[in-house]
């Protein structure tokens, strides 16, 4: 399959879940066609969408995905390769197939993506990660922060956070007194 329709099934996917139907098959013409200024301007149109009629995060998750479609296409067929985290281990993304696959499961499986992607031997072949990793508890521990760094940590953003902030207060004040 040719990244162009690897595009248009991604996009077809996305759009069946935002009642977009007649939208699709409307871009599945111009791929056919390959008439590729037409369709970088509609998708143009499409990442800058505002219409009322829609729920706030349909808006959103359609300009997100149509963006993401338009500078795949304008960067001749380039996809920002994503990186997942769970336990040690790491899952890049590179593909608009593998991205779907991942988005899919990931609404399914919810807070339970990263402990299947960790055990599950069928999502691990399906992302092709290759047999569990058998971790000792030991190993465990020693990746985990302790509680003592924790609290070292947020104390010295907090205390950066409280300085910033409080030259945004005095830079203020100077403003202020020279009107």
């Amino acid at each position: 399959m040719t990244m162009c329709k690897f595009t248009a099934w991604s996009l077809k996917l996305e759009c069946t879940s935002l009642r977009c139907n007649k939208q699709l098959l409307y871009f599945f013409r111009i791929f056919l066609n390959e008439d590729m200024e037409l369709l970088t301007q509609k998708l143009k149109a499409l990442a800058t969408d505002g219409n009322k009629h829609r729920a706030k995060v349909d808006k959103r998750k359609q300009r997100s995905v149509f963006r993401d479609v338009l500078r795949a296409i304008e960067q001749e067929h380039d996809f920002p390769t994503e990186t997942v985290r769970f336990g040690p281990e790491r899952m890049y993304i590179d593909c608009w197939v593998k991205k779907q696959t991942y988005n899919t499961f990931k609404e399914i499986l919810g807070s339970g993506m990263q402990y299947h992607l960790q055990s599950n031997e069928l999502l691990r072949n399906i992302f092709e990660l290759g047999p569990p990793l058998m971790l000792d508890e030991a190993t465990l521990k020693s990746m985990k922060i302790t509680r003592f760094e924790r609290h070292l940590y947020n104390s010295a953003a907090f205390k950066a956070r409280t300085k910033a902030r409080s030259k945004c207060r005095d830079k203020r004040t100077d403003v202020d007194e020279v009107f």
